[in-house]
């Protein structure tokens, strides 16, 4: 009799040692800085010639808090910054219809396109050795949010310098009014983290945005554009 109790509370105490290991601290709460690139298309909805022919690789910076309702499921809120910008050439005519060499034009849809996203991310945690804590995330999942642009709506002139018409001026650099719309999109990353509470992440994205501007009635064919935006970000990870 003795030897089976001896027996039954040792049994006890391997199965508690076992489950300390097996599951881990519950952090749910998780906070983070992105920072790295992106680049987005030509505008649809202006006219093609104010979308200019070609974009470049710019800043894209968020912070972000996320919640786990358990190991593989997070919802998480955004927000981020970055700018929309194309440019391309005109074709210029002197004051007497004489052609002129084709000069670089920028158009400027949003200085700051300020998003602010929901996203529901499927997560698939591993942890380390005995499952002591959760060493990294794989997860992907999608998106909703609003973006809010910032833009003055101003023009900019220069002067045509090279023979045949030197002086004349054109324009040179267009800015699209300020405006507000949503954006969808889909998203995929993984964290690792060194400890149990701090982390790297690497994240991937493609954004969709639909945005009204505030143009008034003379410039009807700018109040709507719409783009897709692709996001690459590095960041850090608290837990608590």
């Amino acid at each position: 009799m003795r030897t089976f109790l001896l027996s039954a509370i040792a049994a006890f105490f391997a199965v508690s040692t076992a489950k300390a290991q097996i599951f881990p601290p519950e952090l749910n709460w998780e906070v983070g800085l992105n920072g790295g690139f992106s680049q987005c298309t030509r505008p649809l909805g202006p006219p093609t010639s104010y979308q200019g022919t070609r974009t470049n690789i710019v800043g894209d910076f968020s912070v972000r808090g996320a919640y786990s309702f358990n190991p593989n499921w997070q919802l998480t809120f955004d927000v981020g910054s970055r700018q929309w910008q194309s440019s391309g050439t005109w074709k210029l005519n002197g004051a007497f219809g004489t052609a002129l060499n084709s000069q670089n034009i920028t158009f400027l849809f949003a200085d700051r396109a300020i998003s602010e996203s929901v996203m529901m991310n499927y997560v698939i945690p591993f942890y380390t050795r005995f499952q002591v804590y959760n060493r990294a995330n794989l997860y992907f999942g999608a998106m909703f949010g609003m973006v809010t642009t910032m833009n003055d709506g101003s023009r900019s002139y220069s002067v045509y310098k090279s023979p045949a018409d030197s002086g004349n001026v054109y324009l040179s650099k267009f800015d699209y009014n300020a405006g507000i719309g949503l954006s969808y999109g889909v998203q995929a990353g993984f964290s690792y983290y060194f400890v149990p509470k701090l982390g790297l992440n690497v994240e991937i994205a493609a954004r969709y945005a639909e945005v009204g501007t505030s143009s008034n009635s003379n410039n009807h064919d700018f109040s709507n554009y719409y783009l897709m935006y692709f996001p690459a970000t590095f960041g850090i990870r608290y837990k608590f």
